[in-house]
């Protein structure tokens, strides 16, 4: 074998050999190629998942302006009921102070005996009147009162829903969180 012989056929052996490492580096570029199209994929559903958790987070905060909304008609519900139950009170004291009135007339009908019976039976009357008013301005403020506590029982339980919406939502976001750390950690190594 001539020397060019020789050399001819290194050449053609180096020339196998990157022929070899050529193919095994196209082959490693298209492995990685369809890596990065996975990563992307995966990259697509997280952005997809993290709109879905935004839009979440708007449904949320609509909720939380509805309950404070709600929570505003209360407060006045509320103003409304004390001042009623202030109106209520100022009628009780003339109640009371008509009450009043009433016994010392009771006690001057008492001194004159022609005129007790009429007047007697006047009073008794107006006195009936007054017990079924205060009957019905009692019944009323029960009502009311009712009404105040039902209020509050709602609003409590659509709190706890909130409050079990917001813990849901960091628990998944500290998924998420976690999931691009891993794909990041996989990106860079």
């Amino acid at each position: 074998m001539t020397m060019s012989e020789a050399l001819l056929a290194q050449v053609l052996d180096r020339l196998n050999a990157m022929d070899g490492t050529l193919q095994k580096l196209v082959e490693g570029q298209e492995r990685l190629e369809r890596e990065q199209i996975a990563i992307r994929q995966e990259q697509q559903e997280i952005r997809k998942e993290q709109q879905e958790i935004r839009k979440e987070q708007q449904e949320i905060r609509k909720e939380q302006q509805e309950i404070r909304k709600e929570q505003q008609e209360i407060r006045k519900e509320q103003q409304e009921i004390r001042l009623e139950q202030q109106r209520l009170r100022q009628e009780q004291d003339s109640l009371r102070t008509g009450q009043k009135e009433l016994n010392g007339i009771v006690t001057a009908l008492l001194h004159r005996q022609d005129e007790t019976d009429a007047k007697l039976e006047a009073l008794a009357a107006d006195v009936h009147h007054l017990h079924q008013e205060f009957a019905s301005l009692k019944q009323t403020v029960e009502h009311l009162e009712q009404k105040m506590d039902s209020r509050y029982e709602q609003l409590a339980a659509q709190i706890e829903d909130i409050k079990l919406d917001l813990n849901f939502i960091a628990h998944r976001t500290v998924d998420n969180e976690r999931i691009i750390y891993k794909l990041k950690e996989m990106l860079f190594r």
